[in-house]
């Protein structure tokens, strides 16, 4: 008999690791002996020690499904004041034990069930009020709850700021619930949801000037945070600053907090597109088991920035938490316009000019007195408005202060700077906060002409210079001796035999430029540090007479500080011919060493904003041209080819041109040195001749449709600024660009005086 075949060893089926089901708030209220609620125990005493908060409780927000309060046990009640205290625990020692558990859970034991289990607000409305008031704790911080309760949980109600701005009184408003005297982040959101239900910009400007106006009066130390969290950025448009907040950190964190599947969210990205529109409706079904404390703008605006210091191989983790965090606190509408600020992407329709002239209103509207708005008349819903001079007083006041404020933020567009020079009032506003070194200025442009002869139809007889439209990139070149104007720790210090000098550069978009030119850099230590020329020319004859400042600036000994408008060109190392704009672009943008640059390139100045402290931006361009070219002389270090040289633009000045045909010959000559075209300056300010027709109707016959008149031609005078204009596209600048050539038949017809 054959022996028996020993039998093979089963191996185990292989079987999917089974997911963790989702916890539910039914399992916190099994009974003791279920194992559910052991299982919840072990997984308690697996995790890392850590204190866990409303404000971080990433593992403890849970969904409801299908629970009654009303029908839970007395050991129920236990369990959820013993896990609200272990929320609320502040320390945890080494061994992993929290401290003062039992003391919380004694202290929460005396509280009602119903205030540990608040019922969360799903949207935000303005026309929903929360029912039960919640009573602020100055003691607790902006993002940590000191205790779970229902008045630290409750919101505060948005306000209605869709209200005429000359009949808002911000000492009427209620804000004894702000906790600790802060701005609420739901009266932002309000604000946020007002301005995005409309497309008038009137409506628009009326809400965010009440809503600064509110700061202004009751609540300044939010105001700056309010202002950057209002204009779609967190820092100055020149800072490099970057969250580093992409879709995976977005995607994970919204998963995580709502606990949808990977196709449910999807089929909300596909269905929304929007990540604040998916993460608003992800979270809008999400019910807590208790109500965390309400954002503050402050501590929205810190976290959120905060997100940029995180670097490191973690770093991604961290923000996700951080992330996962704020969208867990945050309530309704909240969700929406939080996510959209992580994105940079506000979608509420208002831009840069819109919200200054909001704050320049609200500032306006904050130094006038009560009597100032005595005898107003409130404005009628529709029909003819009747004659108010006080309200005509008072916009006259508000639009002054709307120029002053837009005046001084396009030559310093730093929202710190503009909020501290703004405290003492507007007036002196300019001088508090001037031009300075290491601040850019918004670039001035110029007019799009077709042809030259409309160059001379528009300037007529006014003196005007033809420069070369270089094919490069804008420069804005910040140089001082003794580092910059302000708190800014951007540029770099350069340093050589000529000493050290401090130095920064811009895009025209105001992009911080300086560490992807480190030749550019050391060029500028070779431009102050130079003796300047013993033998200087006067201004120009047939110019207007400068000021003594600027003469003064004429016969300085030396140079210490400049902020010069140029172009950045790619020129050939050996013949010093231009390269294309393309072979520009093949630099490296970031950590740019001297010893790796290929590209060669050429900085062609033609204007200067600032010498030695003393802004130039007032002056004419004859005399502004005349100090560059005077004290700035071109340089180039011949024992090395590869770093940058400085120079002037090519250029032609109508005095010295016979007839417009020397002006279409040098426009031939520089579009063959691979030119754009040309660029036409007024050398000083003068006014336009420009000519009109209208018609002077006599009677009309109505009942033959016909009407007899008389067309007149009117000849109106515009100005023509020869200063320099920041963020103006002026008509004292005027860009001829080659393929625009085109005859003009009405400049034939045109008749200047």
């Amino acid at each position: 008999m054959p022996p028996k075949r020993a039998a093979a060893p089963s191996t185990p089926s292989k079987t999917k690791k089974a997911k963790p089901a989702q916890t539910s708030i039914a399992s916190f209220f099994s009974p003791p002996g279920k194992p559910k609620a052991a299982s919840l125990t072990a997984d308690r005493a697996k995790r890392e020690p850590s204190v866990v908060d409303l404000a971080d409780s990433d593992d403890d927000v849970v969904q409801v499904t299908a629970v009654d309060l009303v029908q839970q046990v007395d050991s129920d009640e236990v369990l959820a004041r013993k896990l609200a205290a272990e929320w609320a625990g502040d320390e945890v020692p080494a061994n992993g034990k929290r401290k003062a558990v039992d003391e919380v859970a004694a202290t929460e034991q005396k509280k009602p069930i119903a205030a540990l289990f608040v019922r969360r607000e799903t949207k935000l409305s303005l026309e929903t009020k929360p029912k039960v008031e919640a009573k602020p704790n100055a003691e607790a911080g902006p993002s940590r709850p000191a205790s779970i309760s229902s008045a630290r949980a409750e919101p505060v109600e948005p306000i209605d700021f869709d209200t005429d701005s000359l009949l808002f009184r911000p000492d009427e408003v209620d804000v004894s619930k702000w906790p600790g005297g802060r701005l609420p982040y739901s009266i932002l959101v309000g604000a946020y949801v007002q301005v995005s239900r409309t497309r008038s910009r009137l409506l628009i400007v009326r809400v965010l000037t009440n809503f600064l106006h509110l700061l202004i009066a009751r609540c300044p130390q939010d105001l700056l945070a309010a202002l950057y969290l209002l204009s779609n950025h967190l820092r100055p448009a020149y800072v490099p600053f970057e969250l580093g907040v992409g879709f995976m950190v977005l995607s994970k964190a919204i998963k995580e907090v709502s606990g949808l599947q990977p196709r449910d969210l999807k089929r909300l990205w596909e269905k929304h597109g929007d990540p604040g529109d998916v993460a608003f409706e992800a979270k809008s079904n999400l019910r807590t088991l208790v109500a965390p404390a309400p954002l503050s703008v402050r501590d929205v605006y810190d976290r959120v920035t905060g997100l940029a210091k995180l670097k490191g191989q973690q770093s991604g983790k961290l923000k996700g938490d951080v992330v996962r965090r704020l969208i867990v606190q945050a309530r309704g509408e909240e969700v929406r316009f939080l996510v959209r600020t992580l994105i940079g992407n506000l979608r509420i329709g208002a831009v840069r000019l819109t919200l200054l002239t909001a704050f320049a209103r609200a500032a306006a509207l904050h130094e006038m007195s009560r009597d100032d708005f005595e005898g107003i008349l409130p404005l009628p819903e529709k029909g003819k408005k009747s004659p108010d001079p006080v309200r005509e007083r008072i916009e006259a006041r508000c639009a002054a202060a709307v120029r002053l404020v837009r005046k001084v933020y396009v030559r310093h567009p730093n929202y710190d700077d503009l909020v501290k020079g703004i405290q003492p009032g507007l007036e002196g506003l300019e001088q508090r906060v001037p031009v300075s070194v290491g601040v850019p200025l918004s670039p001035m442009l110029g007019s799009i002409t077709r042809s030259i002869d409309e160059v001379y139809a528009r300037l007529g007889s006014l003196p005007f210079a033809a420069e070369a439209k270089l094919d490069g990139q804008r420069l804005q070149m910040h140089i001082r001796a003794d580092g910059p104007q302000g708190d800014d720790d951007g540029g770099r210090w350069v340093e050589g035999e000529g000493g050290r000098v401090w130095v920064r550069l811009f895009s025209r978009h105001l992009e911080d430029m300086t560490e992807k030119y480190p030749d550019v850099c050391a060029l500028a230590l070779a431009l102050l540090s130079r003796p300047l020329p013993s033998d200087r020319a006067d201004f120009p004859s047939w110019s207007s007479s400068p000021t003594p400042t600027v003469r003064e600036l004429l016969n300085t000994g030396n140079v210490t500080s400049l902020i010069l408008d140029a172009e950045i060109v790619a020129v050939d190392k050996d013949t010093g011919q231009h390269r294309t704009f393309q072979e520009l672009t093949n630099r490296a943008k970031k950590d740019v060493r001297l010893e790796d640059i290929k590209v060669v390139v050429e900085v062609y100045s033609f204007d200067l904003m600032l010498l030695n402290d003393v802004p130039l931006l007032s002056a004419p361009f004859s005399h502004r041209r005349h100090l560059l070219r005077t004290l700035i002389q071109p340089f180039a270090d011949k024992s090395n080819p590869m770093l940058a040289r400085f120079a002037h633009i090519a250029n032609v000045d109508s005095l010295d041109m016979k007839s417009p045909a020397d002006l279409r010959t040098f426009f031939d000559e520089v579009v063959e040195q691979k030119a754009e075209g040309l660029m036409v300056k007024l050398l000083e300010s003068g006014e336009q001749a420009t000519a009109e027709i209208i018609d002077i109707d006599a009677e009309d016959d109505e009942e033959e449709g016909e009407a007899e008149g008389e067309a007149i031609e009117v000849g109106r005078k515009k100005p023509l600024p020869a200063t320099y204009e920041p963020d103006q596209r002026s008509m004292g600048w005027l860009k001829v660009k080659k393929g625009r050539w085109c005859v003009v038949s009405t400049v034939a017809n045109l008749r200047l005086p």
